[in-house]
């Protein structure tokens, strides 16, 4: 959430002295947020491994990735090299779409968290991505508060035990 709004707080151009900075700024906090997602993917998938079919694994593995190219190209930017920027937008994010829409999917299916859960995997990181690119740099942050939202729901459960859903009994 941070790197979305700061972005669009701190516009800043190449010819600016400040420029290096904030670039780094920007990307360390890419790399935190890939790397931060990439933990509540995990946690994700250990409160639900078991009760969703091989979708559920292949999109993990899909937006694991997509996460990891992210960072990768996050901490290259941070070392002063642009040469892998491909990696941090285009490919990396339409990996992490990809792979967290089959997931939201397989975790409708699951029934082990709320519905929304799963839909909000689905749709919310489509729209924040669309609305990044047209509408406003900053809407970035509403992919942001899906995983703080999500990390609420696996916080709140973390004393419980896991059930099986309904349909495995």
């Amino acid at each position: 959430m941070v790197w979305g709004l700061l972005g669009r707080a701190l516009p800043y151009a190449a010819g600016d002295p400040s420029y290096g900075g904030l670039l780094r700024l920007s990307a360390g906090l890419v790399l935190l947020a890939a790397l931060l997602t990439l933990g509540g993917l995990l946690g994700l998938d250990a409160l639900e491994a078991g009760s969703y079919w091989n979708v559920g694994r292949a999109g993990f593995y899909v937006a694991g990735v997509g996460l990891l190219a992210q960072a990768l190209a996050a901490l290259v930017l941070l070392f002063g090299s642009e040469a892998l920027q491909w990696l941090l937008a285009p490919v990396g994010s339409l990996a992490v779409v990809v792979g967290l829409a089959l997931y939201g999917a397989a975790t409708l299916r699951a029934g082990v968290l709320a519905r929304w859960c799963g839909w909000a995997l689905i749709l919310v990181p489509p729209i924040a991505s669309f609305l990044n690119s047209k509408v406003f740099y900053g809407s970035i942050a509403l992919f942001g508060v899906l995983w703080v939202a999500l990390g609420f729901v696996l916080w709140s459960r973390s004393g419980r035990p896991s059930q099986q859903p309904s349909r495995v009994r």
